[in-house]
């Protein structure tokens, strides 16, 4: 387009927005239900519409076809925001909302269940117990019906089986920090 036409329609398109773009906006409001960015949106593509077709405003009153387009935009938009599917959050946006420590705090249940679910029934009951459910060392000996010494050694056995599944998974995952110890 050359400068001198180019400059022309500048002028028509701002002499447009002055006389209809406040009407325009207000309306856009309307059809939005209050969104002001989306009525920005919906007088901007209308503007831009005009623009494009200047032939189309010619003999016809000015502000009705600016509604109507801005009318059409409107529900075009609604039907295609209606027609696509709800994204899913995804693992990198659920990422960027929890805290780290949150998602640390899920990676350490995670791993300890993995581990915990790799180990004798017996180690599994006793660490649950002892740590889960912070039953006493008297408690569990009158529930499996063996002395306290017995448990306090085989809940030492457990731990240390616990301790080694969690340093070989890590291992196997690279070495995650705070599994070293």
């Amino acid at each position: 387009m050359p400068r001198a036409a180019r400059g022309e329609t500048d002028r028509a398109l701002a002499a447009l927005y002055a006389d209809h773009g406040g009407a325009l906006l207000r309306y856009a409001m309307h059809l939005t239900g209050g969104d002001v960015h989306g009525a920005e949106d919906v007088v901007q593509e209308t503007m831009l519409r005009a623009c494009q077709r200047p032939g189309s405003v010619v003999g016809q009153p000015v502000r009705a076809w600016l509604f109507t387009v801005a009318r059409h935009w409107a529900i075009d938009q609604h039907r295609a925001r209606q027609a696509r599917p709800a994204e899913v959050a995804g693992l990198a946006e659920l990422t960027a909302t929890a805290a780290p420590d949150q998602i640390d705090a899920a990676i350490t249940r995670w791993d300890l269940a993995a581990a915990m679910a790799g180990l004798r029934p017996r180690d599994r009951i006793l660490l649950t117990a002892r740590y889960l459910h912070d039953d006493s060392i008297t408690k569990i000996a009158t529930d499996l019906g063996v002395p306290a010494g017995t448990v306090k050694s085989r809940l030492s056995a457990a731990r240390d089986a616990l301790r080694r599944r969690l340093r070989s998974e890590a291992a196997c995952l690279g070495g995650r920090p705070g599994w070293a110890a």
